[in-house]
């Protein structure tokens, strides 16, 4: 098994869009009348080392015998998606051992009821879905990790049918289909937006805010979305975009587009793509001689063309020596290196390790969580609780804590959840609040070096 640390865009493509409609609203159990005293156990560590175990009962609560249930919408049949969907499995394992561990199951237990394969199409993704809410009565969805995918089912079945969606889409307008009542979606990372900033506040201090920086992107929502984003922020700091390129991933030839990209002497540029399929373009640009990839930015999904996974000299050789990526910085968070550890012990042989799914994995629990503090599995009861606990001021706990996350809940205190991937403080409206991202750069032997960092949430 291998661990790697590059961007999820590395491994996926993109997709278009489709919708239909489907409504099935989730509801919580009734609990039992007679309430029953339960003692929970709470470990201290300190230094990682057990020091002693503290006996804490919590009030006499109700036997609430709930379980909430979770699906999986993703490519199952790409390493991504298999790593997103064991990063699901091994967290609602963890919840399981730790509730049956201190009694907690007796309030609220976790499954995983199925995992759907969207097969990367808009189509199939409602379909999975609509088989997790009719047929298998789940009340939260982890993914899709797919933008468009996550729009065409959340439209069509999670919003009607109050489903809570954790996506791993970053297109900024996901959240829009929350519309004004409870919100149903959330993002498990930021969203292109903030990483426009990004590219934006480097990009400026690269080249100058007022040059001309040619755009090239992918017809795609996800490259539609960052590239957009990034013209409005650097005509509206006072620079130029002369070309403002669009294509279509598997047109045949790409010789037309890379003319006008290196048109009206640009003083650098951006481009919105997946690793592999920029190769197609990357030829033609190259062959015009006007085109100079140290002058080149790349959005996060071109992070790591060749780099550390590359395991043949034609792998390697698609890395893009002096390009630069800005990518979120997944591995913040104090207890990153224990869901690596528990991922390399529980996973199943021959699914590798990839570092963007700490953000599935984080929430997982901070939908039982949420649920644990809302005493019930009622989607909109637990998604007013997702922000209470994901803020501060309150104590942290990460997952390794969650005996005692879980104890002081029931306690009736509040809790700020932190997650492997970093500080999650959702708002409202179903965002991550914070995020660091690194800007790498791709050295003459393919590998990627982080050269600066930015913390969006500062």
């Amino acid at each position: 098994m291998k661990t790697s640390r590059l961007s999820r865009r590395t491994f996926i493509a993109a997709v278009g869009g489709a919708s239909s409609a489907v409504i099935l609203s989730a509801c919580a159990s009734t609990p039992p009348a007679k309430p029953e005293a339960i003692t929970i156990k709470e470990t201290v560590v300190v230094e990682k080392t057990v020091e002693k175990v503290v006996v804490a009962t919590a009030p006499a609560l109700p036997d609430l015998g709930l379980t909430l249930k979770y699906g999986v919408v993703a490519p199952l049949t790409d390493g991504a998606g298999q790593a997103w969907n064991e990063s699901v499995r091994i967290a609602v394992d963890y919840i399981n051992v730790t509730a049956d561990s201190n009694g907690v199951s007796k309030q609220l237990k976790a499954v995983l009821s199925d995992s759907q394969d969207s097969e990367g199409s808009p189509v199939r993704g409602i379909e999975a879905a609509k088989k997790l809410v009719t047929v298998d009565g789940v009340q939260v969805i982890m993914g899709d990790y797919y933008s468009s995918i996550t729009s065409a089912f959340t439209k069509a079945v999670a919003v009607p049918g109050k489903v809570l969606v954790f996506t791993g889409g970053t297109n900024a307008k996901l959240t829009q289909l929350n519309g004004a009542g409870a919100t149903f979606l959330w993002h498990t990372c930021a969203t292109d937006d903030l990483q426009a900033q990004v590219l934006f506040q480097y990009m400026g201090k690269t080249f100058g805010a007022t040059s001309k920086i040619n755009v090239g992107f992918r017809n795609d929502a996800y490259a539609a979305g960052l590239a957009t984003s990034f013209k409005e922020l650097w005509e509206g700091g006072g620079g130029s975009v002369p070309q403002f390129v669009i294509y279509q991933p598997d047109q045949v030839t790409f010789d037309t587009e890379a003319q006008q990209l290196v048109s009206d002497n640009p003083d650098g540029w951006l481009i919105v793509d997946f690793c592999e399929p920029f190769q197609k373009l990357r030829g033609p640009l190259e062959r015009t001689g006007k085109w100079d990839a140290a002058k080149t930015f790349g959005g996060d999904a071109m992070r790591g063309c060749g780099g550390p996974s590359a395991g043949s000299p034609e792998e390697r050789a698609k890395g893009i020596p002096g390009l630069r990526t800005t990518g979120a910085n997944v591995e913040s968070g104090s207890s990153f290196a224990d869901f690596e550890k528990l991922y390399m012990e529980k996973a199943k042989p021959g699914v590798d390790f990839l570092s963007f799914t700490a953000e599935i994995f984080d929430a997982v629990f901070v939908a039982y969580l949420a649920a644990l503090s809302a005493r019930s599995i009622d989607t909109t009861e637990i998604s007013r609780q997702v922000t209470a606990i994901s803020n501060a001021p309150e104590k942290e706990y990460n997952f390794t804590e969650l005996d005692q996350a879980m104890a002081a809940l029931l306690r009736g205190e509040k809790i700020h959840f932190i997650g492997a991937s970093g500080p999650l403080n959702y708002s409202a409206g179903g965002r991550v609040g914070t995020a660091i991202y690194d800007v790498s750069q791709t050295d003459p032997e393919g590998f990627d070096k982080v050269i600066e960092q930015f913390d969006m949430g500062a």
